[in-house]
């Protein structure tokens, strides 16, 4: 129903199309205080190199710019860049991670502030995918969610790990392991709440669990055992309920894909896992990356199928369907 909406982009004089800005990239842009942020990549074999950008937003000229190679990685050419810079509201600097390991923390003048390379520091893996995603800020935090392997019986075997560093310094504040083994490589983003006095976050993981993970200690409260294989998307939460969604086999049966929604008022088992009786209600909709969103109370995903799908967020019930 709305009207005067924009016309279709058009190029050249007398076009709509404030500026351009020639850069590859699969992640999404970010505005802060009228400047874009981005992470991109240009150039071809051993020339290639992943770009974090910042432009004027109004008039796309680039301000400043820093370029990494990928000095120790397996990604292919054109999976590099897979994520976001992330914005610290508090004090306007940005952190980003590059296909290589490096997580970096900038001004927002394009001044680095400190560099830790996870790779060579913590035993982070990576794969053809190029799945880096974006770190989270939590309060003093930066939380980054990746595959490690190291030394140790505590932290050798390949795991899917969360670290938090410190964000003024970047020294390591805590690591956890909520999970098993991996089948996959997860990029599923946290969400965030205060539940019970204690801020939370809530994640898919690459071995087919959802965790809950004290922000703030890296205590795992508990795991739901959710599918066989990697959760990329990431969750909701409406009042009580945690909603999930997964494209990979179910645990208890062959059938692909499933969505919940979690009861967060369940005690889990002396495991440490919720029971089964924690799930309020299930549907069969698939999605393998695609992230619902809420609106009041209808949940909106996009489905492997191409199809987008109204939800009932009390009932689970898929209200309509429509092939895109």
């Amino acid at each position: 129903p709305e009207t005067d909406l924009p016309a279709a982009p058009v190029l050249g004089e007398g076009g709509n199309v404030a500026w351009t800005y020639e850069m590859a990239g699969r992640g999404t842009p970010v505005i802060a205080d009228g400047r874009l942020y981005g992470l991109g990549y240009d150039g071809k074999a051993e020339t290639l190199q992943e770009v974090l950008f910042c432009l004027d937003a109004a008039t796309g000229e680039e301000l400043w710019s820093h370029r990494f190679p990928d000095f120790l990685s397996d990604v292919i050419y054109t999976r590099y860049a897979i994520g976001s810079p992330t914005i610290d509201p508090a004090t306007g600097n940005l952190f980003a991670l590059t296909g290589a390991g490096l997580l970096h923390a900038f001004t927002p003048d394009g001044e680095m502030l400190w560099q830790r390379s996870l790779t060579e520091e913590l035993g982070r893996l990576s794969f053809p995918n190029g799945r880096t995603g974006a770190p989270l800020i939590v309060g003093d935090l930066i939380i980054t969610h990746f595959i490690y392997a190291a030394w140790g019986p505590g932290f050798g075997p390949a795991r899917d790990r969360f670290y938090a560093f410190d964000k003024t310094s970047g020294e390591v504040v805590w690591g956890c392991t909520p999970g098993g083994p991996p089948k996959d490589s997860s990029f599923s983003m946290p969400i965030v709440e205060v539940r019970g006095g204690k801020t939370v976050f809530y994640a898919g993981l690459g071995g087919g669990h959802v965790c809950c993970v004290d922000a703030l200690t890296g205590d795992v409260l508990w795991r739901y055992p959710f599918s066989i294989g990697g959760i990329n998307s990431s969750m909701l939460i409406h009042g009580d309920k945690l909603i999930a969604i997964h494209g990979k086999e179910n645990r208890d049966s062959s059938v692909i894909g499933r969505m919940v929604a979690l009861d967060l008022t369940a005690e889990p088992d002396e495991e440490g896992n919720l029971p089964q009786s924690a799930v309020k209600w299930r549907n069969d909709l698939v999605a393998f990356t695609s992230s619902p969103i809420l609106v009041q109370d209808t949940i909106f995903s996009t489905t492997l199928t191409g199809e987008l799908n109204a939800i009932d967020v009390e009932s689970g019930e898929v209200k309509w369907h429509e092939k895109l």
